[in-house]
């Protein structure tokens, strides 16, 4: 049995504390905001799956208005109106929601210039917006569980779970100069708020 398998368990644990964290902390900055109306950036209608699937989502949705989830692929059964489409160019109208959330889709949505499309597209379809991303440089790789091996350049272009993995740098340079990103160098995920 090799030492990712060993460790995923481990990671999962931690995803799942972590991810109840940041849930409540957007749930807050959200209240503070006057965000009643949601819309889900990669949605994926899966909780309860491995324990630690839309947690976030779930905290967002709680007494909210949620006008819609969507992703790439079709979900069912989810507790909102859903739709296949891509965060890159939302079907939605020019501020459809007063809060947009896309946790841990901005590293699946491609290069540099993708990325920059989804940022620009949350902005355009909501007042506020949550945005949150693994750290490229945590020892652990959230998705793969592996051990430092994401450092590596060439490794991160054979992968499939992920297309761009971020520093706190890069993350900033996408977002622009109106968000607050909380989160250290040394953070498993960091989180950006724009209102």
């Amino acid at each position: 049995m090799s030492v990712t398998t060993l460790m995923r368990p481990a990671v999962v644990r931690f995803s799942i504390w972590n991810r109840h964290r940041k849930a409540a902390r957007v749930d807050r900055w959200m209240t503070e905001h006057g965000c009643r109306t949601v819309l889900l950036v990669g949605a994926t209608g899966r909780s309860g799956g491995a324990g630690n699937e839309d947690i976030v989502e779930d905290a967002v949705i709680g007494g909210r208005d949620v006008l819609a989830g969507f992703n790439v692929y079709p979900v069912e059964d989810t507790p909102y109106p859903f739709w296949v489409a891509d965060a890159r160019s939302i079907p939605a109208e020019d501020d459809f929601a007063d809060f947009a959330l896309a946790n841990a889709v901005i590293e699946h949505v491609g290069a540099e210039y993708d990325q920059m499309s989804m940022v620009s597209e949350m902005t355009r379809v909501a007042r506020c917006w949550v945005i949150t991303t693994p750290n490229r440089w945590f020892p652990v790789e959230s998705h793969t569980s592996v051990l430092f091996r994401h450092w590596s350049l060439a490794w991160r272009a054979k992968q499939t779970k992920f297309t761009r993995l971020l520093s706190r740098r890069e993350f900033a340079e996408l977002l622009g100069p109106s968000a607050r990103i909380e989160g250290h160098w040394w953070s498993p995920t960091f989180t950006a708020y724009s209102a």
